[in-house]
């Protein structure tokens, strides 16, 4: 009637005997109940702590729109290398090991056609070229070729561990990243007054690598806040020759849209359409937790605020608190 199955464990039909496949609570379908003290919600690891289910991330088109992890490392130095002259009626000829080529450099350069970091979702690793061995008659080995890495304006470079290391914000800007590997010396080079025939020569250093993260912050001098559906793009799309996509539905610009207006006598200005926040966006809700941070480099914040909606000046001031609770600075900011 109340069978109590206690520490006997349930299969399925057609299931293995192997009790060990089913340990870890469920496996290929076959969810195993029973046991004392079990709790099929909550898991608990061997400090007796609670193990959280893993939250859903963004999507990968936009986790790599302005994030990015790559591989660097520049070039080793070549070899130097031990040789002797060998000529004819010269009995004395003395070394002539040729000193090996440094390595390759890592620089970063940035290109004002490139508006994401999407071209580094597929290439992650860069290397620089290896120097050149040294040979013979003092010839010293060629340099390796030099590595530059393409990004967008307005990239932060920054290692694994959080530290900074460069700010790109103009376009044609150019960086030295790494530095190449010394090459070794050849024996010519440890020739002296006591010992005239060395034979000795260094190897080549190596260079160094690194694993970095990059980010992007948009840079423009307008950006456009506002709630999902106010009419961000479309104001976007009037001022400016940029065509967004404009749709009768929330959240229909998922990556932040460029846009420059022209004025008389050929200035211009770039405005930046971001994607709507909602409330506790500065705490991951919605996306604006994603671009709050492309709203940094803008001089001005243009807010749109839905007149039709039925409460348009709780969203103005709510957007107005989550720019203040992400960023104290953004609050400082001008805007209209």
């Amino acid at each position: 009637m109340g069978f109590d199955y206690g520490r006997f464990e349930l299969y399925e039909v057609g299931s293995d005997d192997e009790v060990e496949e089913y340990s870890n609570g469920e496996e290929g379908g076959v969810k195993v109940f029973g046991g004392e003290g079990e709790e099929d919600d909550d898991e608990e690891d061997e400090d007796g702590e609670e193990i959280k289910e893993k939250e859903k991330g963004v999507p990968a088109v936009m986790r790599c729109f302005d994030r990015a992890k790559i591989f660097v490392k520049s070039g080793d130095g070549g070899n130097g290398v031990v040789a002797f002259r060998r000529e004819k009626f010269v009995p004395y000829g003395g070394p002539s090991g040729g000193d090996g080529g440094r390595g390759g450099n890592v620089y970063m350069e940035v290109d004002g056609t490139m508006n994401s970091l999407l071209p580094f979702r597929k290439s992650l690793h860069y290397r620089a070229g290896r120097g050149s061995h040294g040979q013979g008659q003092q010839k010293h080995g060629a340099k390796g070729e030099s590595c530059v890495i393409k990004v967008p304006p307005g990239t932060v470079v920054r290692e694994s561990d959080g530290d900074v290391l460069l700010e790109l914000l103009y376009p044609g800007q150019k960086a030295l990243l790494l530095p190449g590997g010394r090459g070794g010396r050849g024996n010519t080079s440890f020739k002296t007054g006591v010992n005239k025939v060395p034979k000795i020569a260094e190897n080549g250093e190596e260079g160094p690598e690194l694993w970095l993260d990059l980010e992007l912050k948009l840079v423009a001098d307008v950006g456009i806040v506002g709630a999902p559906n106010a009419g961000k793009s479309t104001l976007l799309s009037v001022v400016s020759s940029a065509q967004p996509t404009i749709a009768n539905y929330p959240f229909t610009t998922l990556l932040p849209n460029l846009g420059v207006v022209s004025f008389d006598f050929d200035a211009t200005m770039v405005v930046a359409d971001l994607p709507g926040l909602l409330e506790g966006a500065h705490r991951g809700f919605g996306l604006g937790h994603e671009f709050l941070r492309h709203s940094e480099r803008c001089s001005v914040l243009v807010h749109i605020v839905d007149g039709s909606s039925q409460q348009p000046e709780y969203e103005f001031d709510a957007i107005r608190l989550e720019l203040e609770l992400f960023s104290p600075e953004l609050s400082e900011k001008p805007y209209i």
